[in-house]
């Protein structure tokens, strides 16, 4: 009996997934070239492409367990076309866990366009927000998928990663189930509390007055919310302020919260990778050859990596001091940690 339910929910899940990639190309061939610039904040109205998919109440009738959003550019068609063919196969047994590719669609040329809606209709997995396909829009892309995300679907988690990030999705749905079910208001990630305001080059963050460091924040290679901080977040849109790099922004964003923050160096998210270690769940920065090996070898191994390999150290997030202090390289708490023992 528990065996036929559980196969009566895939079939539901599978042709609800089904009407929505159709939902989804439907409104997606609707994209209009007039789309006006809405400024810094979300409207639930008409802040997405797919506007007439608010009258479609299908989405809040699936219940998903994770929803993986991944930051893309109309460009990155072979970054896409990497994740299909590794990563994105890994939830074939996990019906309940969906990934969307979110892109910037506003002032796109007509030929840009064009392609999408093709790449959109063969594979139903593009989601186009009504801003601009910038580096400087990161911010703007997360906040608007996850106000349109929270609205529109049925969720526990939602995972935010990068187009050049590998995500072992069936480890992530095993620690969501297995060890992190518990805290209800979880935000799990690898944490920085130290980090410098950026004050020059393409990062320069003009708008920043809060602290002479950042707050502490997951770094943005890839980083999970619980649906409470998504509603959290949607809730509060209109009074959040908005900073150029987009993790930065979601931790200012909860940093007054009560919440769970899991650090965990299985989250190699950094602005570089610390190299390959089978215990990573989410690596960053990898180029279509490294997510290639890394997919074949997991498939044939049940292993990242054919050999581990650490090109930067780790360090696990003391939360019991200042956050400038927080970071310690994994050797320099261990000398740290003897010395106390010494004392």
């Amino acid at each position: 009996m528990a065996f036929a339910k559980m196969k009566l929910k895939d079939c539901v899940i599978s042709f609800g997934s089904f009407i929505l990639g159709c939902v989804i190309t439907v409104n997606f061939l609707s994209l209009s070239m007039n789309e006006k610039s809405k400024g810094h904040h979300c409207s639930e109205e008409s802040d997405v492409s797919l506007k007439n998919a608010k009258d479609i109440k299908l989405f809040s009738a699936i219940d998903y367990f994770l929803l993986v959003i991944i930051i893309s550019g109309a460009d990155n068609v072979i970054q896409r076309t990497t994740i299909r063919e590794t990563w994105g196969l890994l939830n074939k047994d996990h019906a309940d866990v969906q990934y969307f590719f979110i892109i910037g669609s506003h002032g796109l040329s007509d030929e840009k366009i064009s392609k999408l809606k093709k790449e959109q209709i063969k594979y139903n997995d593009l989601f186009l927000l009504s801003v601009a396909d910038s580096y400087k829009t990161l911010t703007l892309k997360v906040l608007h998928s996850f106000v349109w995300f929270e609205t529109e679907f049925n969720f526990k988690y939602i995972l935010k990663c990068d187009d050049d990030s590998f995500v072992l999705i069936p480890k992530v749905v095993s620690e969501l189930q297995n060890n992190l079910a518990q805290y209800e208001h979880l935000y799990w990630g690898y944490f920085d509390g130290r980090a410098h305001i950026k004050q020059i080059g393409k990062w320069k963050e003009s708008n920043w007055f809060l602290c002479d460091r950042y707050l502490p924040y997951a770094v943005g290679g890839g980083y999970v919310l619980s649906r409470s901080l998504v509603h959290y977040i949607r809730q509060n849109q209109h009074l959040l302020g908005i900073y150029l790099s987009e993790d930065v922004s979601v931790g200012t964003w909860l940093s007054p919260l009560n919440i769970t923050r899991f650090h965990d160096v299985r989250f190699d998210t950094e602005y570089m990778s610390r190299g390959c270690n089978n215990s990573f769940i989410i690596t960053h920065k990898q180029s279509r050859k490294q997510m290639k090996a890394l997919y074949s070898t997991f498939i044939q191994t049940g292993k990242l990596c054919m050999k581990e390999t650490k090109t930067r150290k780790s360090y696990e997030y003391n939360w019991n001091v200042l956050p400038t202090k927080c970071c310690l390289p994994e050797d320099l708490q261990e000398n740290k940690n003897k010395q106390k023992e010494l004392i």
